[in-house]
């Protein structure tokens, strides 16, 4: 639709920016610096702009993951694995994990919903054994947990599970087998089924 874009394309302003410089017909550097300038601080407000309201429809449209991870590496990767179909929300140990559950959905609170829970064992503060059954029995929040671990005994997994927790993955994992359990987990109402 011509002309209905509320939004200059770089193209558009580039080429006003060589008709101002054409016009002004002088060879002063400095006309041609403030020209240059004004264009591209144009630029840099529409792409501002353009990143907010892109922000704002990931977060209306796209599940929100709850990653809780205290390896700052091993929490990069995830969220570069899930980025481009999840909000990924983090948390570096079971505390402040704990104290962000308690907060969701609430006014105030900057995470408005939660959809699963990736959730590492070996934490700071609170172990993830102890955080999983806080959430599942005493607080009853019903939220798919995936336990993503490098501790890999029979006699983990079945405290894990024990504790509430829906699934478990064992580090180091395969991007595919992370991202199906997140998928098979997740529960979207609405989904975007466009990559933003």
């Amino acid at each position: 639709m011509k002309g209905h874009n509320q939004y200059r394309s770089e193209v558009e302003i580039i080429k006003d920016a060589q008709v101002n410089i054409t016009d002004a017909n002088t060879n002063n550097d400095k006309t041609l610096i403030s020209l240059l300038r004004h264009e591209i601080s144009q630029l840099k407000a529409t792409n501002a702009s353009l990143n907010v309201k892109l922000q704002s429809l990931r977060e209306k449209h796209l599940p929100h993951v709850f990653l809780v991870e205290d390896d700052y590496d091993t929490s990069q990767i995830i969220a570069e694995i899930l980025h481009d179909d999840y909000n990924v929300i983090d948390a570096g140990n079971g505390i402040e994990a704990l104290s962000i559950l308690r907060k969701v959905g609430n006014a105030g609170s900057s995470v408005k919903k939660i959809d699963t829970i990736l959730l590492d064992i070996n934490l700071p503060g609170m172990c993830g054994f102890t955080l999983c059954h806080e959430v599942k029995k005493k607080m009853k929040l019903n939220i798919p947990i995936i336990v993503c671990t490098a501790r890999n005994t029979k006699k983990d997994v079945i405290r894990a599970i024990s504790s509430g927790a829906n699934d478990y993955i064992i580090k180091p994992f395969q991007e595919k087998t992370l991202v199906s359990k997140v998928n098979k987990w997740t529960k979207v109402n609405k989904r975007l089924h466009i990559k933003l």
